[in-house]
């Protein structure tokens, strides 16, 4: 997943609101919202290659989204997967609870990552590096943040403001939850691309045309791009709304899938 974009105690009926994006090689398989896990509740889409997930919600509204962090090289296949991390926090439910995890994790466990998670009560973002001996870990307040592959203001990711300046945010406070929705799908199907994206550093196996195709938000290039979207609601402790889309959302329709949340 390469865009996050997160509302958090913006809206006085849904703390926490998100819209997001997952980019990826288009050969890579993956199926839609399922329950992953039971005591707590966890549904989300699952991987089939590395049988994790890049994003999901528990009943309790805990929420979990992952997004690689760029190294201009290629990932070590033989480290952990980065999804199996995220089903790991989603069944610590807590921002707490995860941060102390991921400081016991050993360096070098996963190639580099980016996680946000939080609910109702607080949002944080974590950073893991290669170059890094430990975790960062980051409190958000309240307000509209977005994580793409890189640290939150990252240079290399103009990607991050221009989604950021196509939230109406003084006015979601007053919307309906499904005009909410309606702005943020506005969001996440754009095609635009900044003005002026960074260069590759030298030696990156990634030539400048691709990278600058890939600060698009709905991304379309051979082979590679925004393949999945997912928009949820939580309340003060549970889930409102879930919606996933099965294909690139500027062509694809939102399914709701909230109906996975109920005990059985």
């Amino acid at each position: 997943m390469c865009t996050i974009i997160a509302l958090h105690r913006v809206h006085p009926a849904y703390p926490l609101i998100v819209a997001a994006n997952r980019d990826e090689f288009t050969s890579r398989r993956a199926t839609g919202p399922a329950v992953l896990a039971e005591s707590p509740r966890v549904v989300g889409g699952r991987d089939q290659q590395r049988q994790g997930t890049w994003a999901g919600l528990t009943a309790r509204g805990f929420f979990v989204g992952l997004t690689n962090q760029r190294t201009w090289g290629v990932p070590d296949p033989g480290r952990t997967s980065r999804g199996s991390l995220v089903l790991d926090a989603l069944r610590l439910g807590s921002v707490d609870a995860v941060e102390a995890h991921l400081r016991g994790v050993a360096p070098g466990t996963h190639n580099p990552y980016n996680l946000l998670l939080g609910d109702a009560s607080g949002l944080a973002v974590a950073y893991v590096r290669d170059d890094a001996p430990a975790v960062t870990i980051e409190r958000l307040g309240p307000g509209l943040h977005v994580l793409t592959n890189d640290r939150m203001g990252s240079r290399w990711f103009p990607k991050e403001p221009m989604a950021a300046s196509r939230v109406p945010l003084g006015a979601v406070p007053a919307m309906a939850l499904d005009e909410v929705f309606a702005a943020l799908r506005a969001v996440l199907i754009d095609h635009g691309i900044p003005g002026e994206v960074p260069a590759p550093p030298p030696g990156s196996l990634m030539p400048a045309e691709l990278a600058r195709q890939l600060q698009a938000l709905c991304v379309h290039t051979p082979g590679y791009g925004t393949v999945s979207a997912t928009m949820l609601a939580t309340t003060a402790d549970g889930v409102a709304r879930y919606l996933f889309a099965d294909g690139a959302p500027c062509v694809t329709a939102f399914v709701d899938h909230t109906a996975l949340f109920a005990e059985p």
